[in-house]
This record gives C-alpha cells, structure tokens and sequence, in this order.
C-alpha cells in the first residue's frame, strides 16, 4: 500500500512521557500539519510470507526495527489486523498476519531530524495503511 502525509512542527512541546512503551505523553502539545503540496513523507508497506524478516528502509537508507516504534506499531498492526478481502474472499485472515514479514520503504522530501516531525508523517501511513500482500 502506498501513502503520504505532511508532517507537523510543534507549537508547544510535551515535556516527557507519562508511558514509555506506547510513548504517551505527560501533557498535551500543539502542532501545526504542513501542507503535502511542499513536505511529504511517501511510504509503501508490503507484506509476504516469503520476507525472512521484517525491514525498514529511510531515504534509501536501511534502518534497525527489531526495537523502538516501529517494531511496537508492527506489533500492534499484527494484533488487530482484520480479515483482508477481495470482495468477498478472504485473502489473508486474521491469524495468518503473524506469519507475515513486513518491508516498509519511506522517503521524505524534507529534511529528516531538521525540527519537523517526520516520523509522525512516516508512523501516520505505517498505521493507516493496510500492507499490501504478496
């Protein structure tokens, strides 16, 4: 599945997190998305049985998954992945989600780490956007 999003610039800052694993924070922020016509994160997930592991590519560039984020985002798409159909035949149920390895491949037109919240746009298409199976 392909997806962007815009990413954001915070206003106001959360100052720590109020739970670690799910990185919730203490206290609310303030941001402001940015339009996608200029800044986007553009990022294709794909599924398959045959992926010996999950992978993670940033800007053409490989990235560690096994902990951190993406590894707890996989893990929770894993756990409540519905049923995928095509009409009305099930293509790949539930359960079977767990036997399948997931290749995500981002790019951002922006600089990454520059005070732009690229990883929220990055994260906003791993979490919306059913991987596509193979």
């Amino acid at each position: 599945m392909h997806c962007t999003a815009a990413p954001n610039i915070a206003v106001i800052k959360y100052w720590g997190k109020r739970e670690k694993k799910l990185i919730l924070p203490i206290n609310s922020s303030l941001s402001g998305t940015l339009h996608q016509d200029s800044l986007q994160s553009s990022t294709v997930v794909v599924a398959s049985k045959s992926f010996k592991e999950d992978t993670m590519e940033l800007n053409g560039k490989a990235e560690s998954i096994e902990k951190g984020r993406i590894a707890t985002v996989l893990a929770e798409l894993r756990k409540h992945a519905q049923d995928f159909k095509d009409g009305d035949k099930v293509v790949v149920a539930h359960e079977d989600w767990k036997n399948f390895k997931i290749r995500i491949r981002s790019h951002n037109n922006f600089p990454t780490a520059a005070g732009l919240a690229s990883s929220a746009s990055g994260l906003a298409c791993l979490s919306t956007s059913p991987p596509r199976a193979l």
